[in-house]
C-alpha cells in the first residue's frame, strides 16, 4: 500500500539551470503574452454578460460587481504569477502540481483542464456563429434546418453547425504554421478589439443621462453585486493560457508574471468601461434581453454604431477561439511527454516547432463537439476545471512557502546564469535567515495547517450557501456552526502564521503570504460549490474515463515512473540547502567513480540533462 502511495505521489524533477532548454520555439515577448492573455479572456463575455448582469442582477452596480470579480482574479493569477516564474515550463497548473504535489494530482488537473479548453473553444466556435446569425436574422439557421434537417437528441444540438467546425479548422491553420504566425494573427484581431471597445466606453459616454445612476444604482442591493460578482468571475478565465506559453517565451521569469497582471488589468478596465457605459446610456430594467449593446446605441439615435460593434463582436470572439485552442496542444504536449497520455502527441513539428499532431488533433476535437452538441448545458463543466486547476495553483504555492530548501527558478539561479542581475554582496544577502528558515517539522504543521483550512473553508463556504436563509432567520444551529466554523479557521490561520516561511527571493513572488492563496482557495471552493448537481454528475462521469486512461497506461508509461525504476530507488526533488551561503554559492564537487552508484556510473552527463529535455 505504501508503494502505491508513493507511486501516485511521485514528482517531476525540475533542474532550474536547465530550464530555458526546450524543444518548442522561443518566440513570444510580453506583448505577444499579453495579447494571448486579453485574447482569451475578451470574448462573448464583455459583449453578452454586461447586458445581462446589468438587467437581471445587479442593475448599474455592475461596476462593482467586476470589481470585486476583478479582485478576485487577480488572487488567482498573482499565484500563477509566482509559479509561472518559478516553474517556467509548459502545462500551466498541471506541471505545477507535478513539481509540488504528485503525480496523481497532476493529471487530474491536467485531465480537467484538457476539458476546459475543449468545451472552451467549441462554444465560443457555436457562439460567434449565434452571433452571426442574429446579425443576418436567423437566416442561417433557417438554412440549414430547412436544407440538413434537425437532430433529435439529448444534449445534441439542434441542427449541425458546419460554420462552427469551419471556423475552429480555420484557426487550427495558423496554430499549425507556427507561434509566430498565430502571435501575429492574435494581435491583429485583439487589436480591432480592444479599439472597438474603446470606441464603445468613450461613445458610450458622451450618451451618458447620469439620472441612470442616480436613481437606483443598486436596485437589487448588495447582494445582487455580490450574485453579479459570481457571475463576472468567469468573465476573467482565460489568462491561464500564458501560463502554457512558459517555453515558448523569449524571458518567461519576468515576462510570465508582468503579462498576466497586465492581462487582469486590461481586461478590468474594458469591462468597467463598457458596463459603465451600457448602463448610463440607458436605464438597467429596460435593457433588451439579446443584444444589449447594439441595440441600446440604436435606441439612443447611434444606429450606425452596431456595424462597428458587430465588427468588434466577431473579432473579440475570433481572438478568444485563438487564445481558448492555443494552450490545448500545449497541455496535450506536456502531458505527453511525461508519459501520462499517448506519446505521439508530443511530437514536434522540425520546421514549424510546435506539437503538430496535437494542435490537428484539438482542432478537430473541439470541431467536432461545436459541429454536433449543444454545449450550453456543458459551459459550467469547464468553470469546475478553471476552478479546480487554480485551487491547486493557490495551495501549492502555500505548500513552497513553508517548504525547507528551494524547488524551481530563484534569483540566486538567475545571478549564476547572468552575472549582472545580482552583485556577489547582494547574492548573499538574497539568502534566507538561518534562524528563521522552516524545517520538516515546521513544513509539516504548516501542510496540516493548510489542509484543515481547506476543509473549513468547504464547510464555510457550504454554510453559507445552504444555510444563508437560516442564518438571516437566526436560527440557532445555524449561528453555532457558523460561529464554531469561523473561531477554527482563525485558530489555525494564527498557527500557520507562526510558521517560518521560505523567504527564498523569486523572480515574482505573491505579496501577503497566507494570506492571498488562503483567501483564493476560498473563492474558488466557493464557486464549485455554487455550481449545479447535474455540473459535477458530468464532472464524475469526466472523471471515470480520465481515471481508466491513467490507471491502464499512464502509470505504466509514466517517464518519471521509468527514470525512478531505471535508478532503482526513489530520487527527491532537488533542494538546495541555503542555510550556508558558502556552500550556496559553490558549485558542488562531482564525485568519484568509486562514490556513484552502479546505475548513474552508465549515464554520462549529457544523459542526464537530456532526462530534463527532451521527449520520450
Amino acid at each position: 500500500m505504501a508503494q502505491y502511495l508513493e507511486t501516485l505521489g511521485r514528482k517531476k524533477p525540475f533542474e532550474p539551470r536547465t530550464f530555458a532548454e526546450t524543444h518548442l520555439a522561443r518566440r513570444l515577448n510580453k506583448l505577444d503574452l499579453t495579447s494571448l492573455g486579453v485574447a482569451a479572456t475578451l470574448g462573448a463575455g464583455i459583449y453578452v454578460v454586461t447586458g445581462v448582469v446589468a438587467r437581471n442582477i445587479s442593475g448599474p452596480g455592475i461596476v462593482i460587481s467586476f470589481l470585486i470579480a476583478g479582485v478576485a482574479s487577480l488572487l488567482s493569477a498573482l499565484c500563477y504569477a509566482e509559479f509561472a516564474s518559478r516553474v517556467p515550463k509548459t502545462g500551466s497548473a498541471y506541471i505545477y502540481s507535478y513539481v509540488t504535489i504528485g503525480e496523481f494530482c497532476a493529471f487530474v488537473v491536467g485531465w480537467n483542464l484538457i476539458l476546459e479548453y475543449l468545451i472552451g473553444t467549441s462554444s465560443l466556435a457555436r457562439g460567434w456563429t449565434e452571433y452571426l446569425d442574429s446579425l443576418l436574422d436567423g437566416r442561417y439557421q433557417n438554412f440549414t434546418a430547412e436544407h440538413i434537417g434537425h437532430m433529435h437528441a439529448p444534449l445534441i444540438a439542434k441542427f449541425p453547425d458546419f460554420l462552427a467546425l469551419f471556423l475552429v479548422l480555420l484557426v487550427t491553420i495558423p496554430l499549425c504554421l507556427g507561434v509566430s504566425v498565430t502571435a501575429r494573427a492574435n494581435n491583429v484581431v485583439t487589436a480591432v478589439n480592444l479599439v472597438v471597445i474603446l470606441f464603445i466606453s468613450i461613445v458610450g459616454f458622451s450618451l451618458a443621462v447620469k439620472q441612470n445612476w442616480t436613481n437606483n444604482f443598486l436596485p437589487y442591493g448588495f447582494s445582487g453585486v455580490l450574485a453579479g460578482a459570481a457571475t463576472c468571475f468567469f468573465s476573467f478565465i482565460g489568462f491561464d493560457v500564458i501560463a502554457t506559453s512558459a517555453e515558448e517565451a523569449i524571458n518567461p521569469t519576468k515576462d510570465l508574471p508582468l503579462s498576466m497582471v497586465l492581462t487582469i488589468g486590461i481586461c478590468f478596465i474594458a469591462y468597467f468601461g463598457v458596463s459603465a457605459a451600457l448602463t448610463l446610456m440607458w436605464p438597467y430594467n429596460l435593457l433588451p434581453e439579446r443584444g444589449a449593446l447594439p441595440k441600446v446605441f440604436a435606441l439612443r439615435g447611434a444606429a450606425w454604431a452596431q456595424y462597428i460593434i458587430a465588427v468588434g463582436a466577431l473579432c473579440g470572439l475570433t481572438a478568444s477561439l485563438i487564445g481558448g485552442l492555443f494552450p490545448l496542444p500545449r497541455l496535450f504536449y506536456a502531458m505527453a511527454n511525461d508519459g501520462l497520455i499517448f506519446k505521439w502527441l508530443a511530437r514536434i513539428h522540425p520546421k514549424t516547432e510546435v506539437p503538430i499532431i496535437a494542435t490537428v488533433v484539438s482542432g478537430v476535437l473541439a470541431g467536432f463537439l461545436a459541429l454536433i452538441f449543444e454545449l450550453q448545458e456543458l459551459v459550467e463543466m469547464m468553470s469546475i476545471g478553471t476552478l479546480l486547476a487554480y485551487t491547486v495553483v493557490a495551495f501549492c504555492v502555500l505548500l513552497l512557502r513553508y517548504k525547507p530548501g528551494t524547488i524551481g527558478v530563484t534569483m540566486t539561479t538567475l545571478s549564476d546564469s547572468e552575472p549582472p542581475l545580482v552583485t556577489k554582496n547582494e547574492r548573499i544577502k538574497l539568502l534566507a535567515d538561518p534562524t528563521k528558515s522552516p524545517t520538516e517539522e515546521t513544513s509539516l504543521r504548516a501542510t496540516i495547517c493548510i489542509c484543515i483550512a481547506s476543509a473549513l473553508f468547504i464547510f464555510a463556504s457550504a454554510l453559507g450557501i445552504w444555510g444563508q436563509d437560516a442564518i438571516l432567520a437566526h436560527k440557532g444551529w445555524a449561528i453555532f456552526l457558523a460561529c464554531v466554523i469561523g473561531v477554527l479557521i482563525l485558530v489555525t490561520l494564527m498557527y500557520l502564521f507562526r510558521q517560518p516561511k521560505n523567504e527564498t527571493p523569486l523572480p515574482f513572488m505573491v505579496p501577503l503570504v497566507p494570506w492571498i492563496p488562503l483567501l483564493s482557495i476560498f473563492v474558488n471552493i466557493f464557486l464549485m460549490l455554487k455550481l449545479s448537481y447535474l455540473t459535477w454528475i458530468r464532472f464524475a462521469v469526466w472523471m471515470v474515463i480520465g481515471m481508466c486512461i491513467y490507471f491502464f497506461y499512464g502509470i505504466r508509461h509514466s517517464v518519471e515512473g521509468q527514470r525512478q525504476k531505471e535508478l532503482g530507488n526513489y530520487i527527491p526533488l532537488q533542494q538546495v540547502d541555503e542555510k550556508d551561503p558558502k556552500e550556496t554559492s559553490e558549485e558542488p564537487q562531482p564525485k568519484t567513480d568509486e562514490d556513484k552508484p552502479e546505475a548513474a556510473k552508465e549515464k554520462t552527463s549529457d544523459d542526464k540533462r537530456d532526462e530534463f529535455s527532451t521527449p520520450s
